[in-house]
């Protein structure tokens, strides 16, 4: 079951990396959607299906792309008022055999093009509150019924694609504005961002301690890479290597994950194949995916090479990796553990200190308690790590201790 959910999980984000790849890219638009139609029924093993482009004059929905289905391109469904504004108020896919919520007569009118398009589901594309077209799809080859995942992957595939439409229009009508752009980017983003957060959270399910761990170690990985400045691809990657940082733990027993005694000599080589295990699973997916991978891999391992899975050594070990092994190490004292209660800050901080240029980079350890330090003054504007530690102190002693570790170590962040 493990495997199945893998292999489910590796090809959902391989889709939705290629979609992206292929609406971003240089290609002719048709073909852009024929390639992108192709993708989402790829994905959840549909056999027919259709992209419809809609246009408000005439209102009308016009079937631009088709697969398994002959004679239907260039077709056009016409709509009313009240059926655009009912359309684009859906956040679900409409079940086409089963419609009651206001769309009856729509369906009804429309029966015999939606049984030459042999349509189960029809998905409408919305972007800013507004109806871009509609995908339909059939039913799946094994005849299993749509699950909530599979709406979900459907709804996210549908958000690119009519973000795809709504960029080439806007293209085509020469009235592109650069904010404009930039909103549409920073959408695009969000939901590749909103599918690795749901992937983080999947992983942090195997482990009753751990809720909300990748979610906090991509939070302070960022963070920490925006201290020591870090911008741009770099830092998103980072962010997603906090995330993604356990996902080879998707195939190690749960009873080890959680076993509250002290692992076995067994249970602790199990457990610690997951760095791997996750590589081997995100190395499968083209760029930007790579160099994630990689950083992953290294989560584990240690500035005096003692760490594992390759025993790599100072600047061998990717920036990003230096950052996200503070960043999950930090979280997991900040946290309770099967074999032990969160540790007070100031404990956390001096464990911190103790194994700085062994376990942690200097260069890292100095940005984090700069970081923390700035939140503690009001010097940052953005609170991020106070706000998830969640324990009271005594603000004058940690102040005070992180000015003793940025001073100690400073020295060495400024020589790089």
């Amino acid at each position: 079951m493990i495997k199945l959910e893998m292999r489910k999980m590796l090809h959902t984000i391989a889709a939705l990396t290629d979609l992206g790849n292929e609406i971003n890219s240089s290609k002719d638009f048709d073909e852009v959607i024929r390639t992108s139609l192709h993708t989402c029924l790829g994905t959840l093993a549909i056999p027919k299906g259709a992209i419809a482009r809609y246009s408000a004059k005439p209102r009308q929905l016009k079937i631009v792309a088709a697969k398994g289905l002959a004679g239907v391109v260039g077709q056009k469904i016409e709509l009313g008022v009240d059926e655009v504004a009912k359309i684009a108020a859906r956040t679900r896919p409409i079940k086409l055999t089963a419609e009651r919520n206001g769309l009856a007569h729509f369906v009804r009118r429309n029966q015999e093009m939606f049984n030459k398009l042999r349509a189960h589901l029809a998905v409408p594309m919305i972007v800013q509150g507004e109806l871009i077209g509609v995908i339909y799809l059939s039913e799946k080859l094994s005849g299993e019924a749509f699950s909530d995942d599979d709406l979900t992957i459907i709804n996210t595939i549908a958000r690119h694609i009519g973000l795809a439409f709504y960029n080439q229009r806007l293209i085509v009508s020469l009235k592109r504005r650069a904010e404009e752009n930039r909103r549409l980017y920073k959408e695009m983003r969000q939901v590749y961002h909103d599918v690795v957060r749901a992937f983080g959270s999947a992983i942090d399910l195997k482990d009753a301690y751990t809720k909300g761990h990748s979610d906090r170690v991509a939070r302070y990985s960022e963070a920490i890479a925006r201290e020591m400045g870090l911008s741009g691809e770099e830092l998103e990657n980072i962010g997603v290597a906090g995330y993604l940082h356990d996902i080879g733990k998707i195939t190690v027993d749960r009873a080890i994950i959680n076993n509250p005694r002290p692992l076995t000599e067994r249970e602790f080589k199990e457990l610690n194949k997951h760095a791997v295990t996750g590589y081997e699973i995100l190395a499968n997916i083209r760029h930007p995916w790579q160099e994630i991978a990689y950083m992953t891999k290294c989560h584990h391992e240690k500035v005096d090479g003692t760490g594992y899975p390759q025993g790599l050594r100072g600047d061998e070990i990717p920036l990003g990796s230096r950052i996200v092994t503070l960043a999950d190490s930090f979280d997991a004292m900040m946290t309770d553990r099967p074999y032990r209660v969160r540790l007070p800050l100031e404990k956390a901080l001096n464990d911190v200190e103790r194994n700085t240029n062994s376990q942690f980079d200097a260069r890292v350890v100095t940005a984090f308690c700069r970081l923390l330090l700035k939140e503690l003054n009001g010097a940052s504007r953005e609170r991020i790590i106070i706000p998830m530690i969640g324990l009271k102190f005594d603000r004058a002693q940690i102040v005070s201790q992180l000015e003793a570790i940025i001073s100690q170590f400073e020295e060495i962040s400024l020589a790089v």
